[in-house]
């Protein structure tokens, strides 16, 4: 019974595990909720197609013309499927082996799922910019001390505008230099307050033109292309992420609209062994697993702006 109780409450975990996610990826803010109801297998999802015929001339007799529209939908097959198995030693117990799970499972999704899928998720909208025949725009630049990140900003701006991208719903992800450099950009008109309870000083920037919210990633997984391992073979026994080199560029900033960025994820823990049934160990295996995408269809493509650096990451 104990073991069975074991198992419901690791299931049960991952609403909490969830939630942790929802609070500290950068990219969960991308999550389509209407995908993640579009579910029709652990790693599938549909996807619906919508067409619509164009406005026909008025008739006074005839009225108007008759029009057509069409949906469909197409099944996609999440792109990344990841993993691990989870050992957790027998205790006194049950309480004391879950809370350990609790305690790793945690620690998993804070400090090695999470940053893996804004990295993951931060490379494919780097390669849909970069889509042959598509309307993306990717930029390459190394930043110095004397840019202008306003000016880079204004020029990304009026791309966006003239591909008639709505302003509402745009969001700009940026490196930790170029927030630097946007901080201290001389073009910037600022009025410091010193709070009268604390006695701070606010310098964060926060919105750009009152609307777009201006999010900083750390460069671990701010890169134009990174590498996933696959945690058993010779030097990717620690699995995760890493930049590629002579390939992964870092990325100065993406500004965007987040309606053209549809993420998926979903998660679960697909299998347990309890001490019992162990047949090589005395202890629980955990088997955890996560589906993810991020989705940019080819007609959303103009609605990204992407401005890398130009150097190749040397190792």
């Amino acid at each position: 019974m104990a073991t069975n109780n074991f198992a419901e409450k690791a299931v049960r975990f991952t609403g909490v595990l969830d939630e942790l996610y929802r609070k500290q990826a950068i990219t969960a803010m991308l999550d389509s909720p209407a995908l993640a109801r579009q579910f029709v297998g652990a790693n599938r999802i549909k996807l619906p197609k919508v067409s619509v015929d164009g406005a026909g001339t008025y008739d006074r007799d005839a009225g108007y013309a008759q029009g057509g529209v069409s949906v469909t939908y197409e099944e996609h097959t999440l792109k990344y499927d990841r993993g691990r198995k989870f050992r957790v030693d027998f205790v006194d117990n049950d309480e004391s082996a879950f809370s350990l799970f609790r305690q790793v499972a945690a620690q998993y999704v804070r400090t090695r799922e999470i940053p893996e899928v804004d990295a993951i998720r931060f490379m494919e909208i780097c390669a849909a910019a970069a889509r042959e025949e598509t309307l993306g725009t990717v930029v390459e630049k190394d930043l110095s001390s004397s840019d202008k990140p306003l000016a880079l900003l204004d020029e990304a701006e009026k791309i966006l505008n003239e591909k008639e991208v709505p302003e509402e719903g745009r969001v700009l992800f940026c490196s930790g230099d170029f927030y630097a450099l946007l901080k201290g950009d001389t073009a910037i008109a600022r009025r410091l307050d010193v709070a009268e309870n604390t006695g701070g000083i606010d310098r964060r920037v926060l919105l750009l033109d009152g609307m777009t919210p201006v999010i900083r990633v750390p460069r671990a997984r701010f890169w134009s292309k990174v590498k996933l391992l696959d945690g058993s073979t010779g030097g990717e026994t620690a699995g995760g992420y890493q930049p590629i080199t002579s390939e992964s560029k870092g990325i100065n900033f993406i500004y965007g609209n987040k309606a053209a960025m549809q993420g998926v994820l979903k998660r679960n823990v697909s299998k347990i062994v309890t001490p019992d049934q162990n047949q090589s160990a005395d202890a629980y295996d955990i088997f955890y697993r996560v589906h993810h995408d991020l989705i940019v269809r080819d007609n959303d493509t103009a609605a990204l702006y992407v401005h890398t650096m130009s150097t190749a990451y040397t190792g």
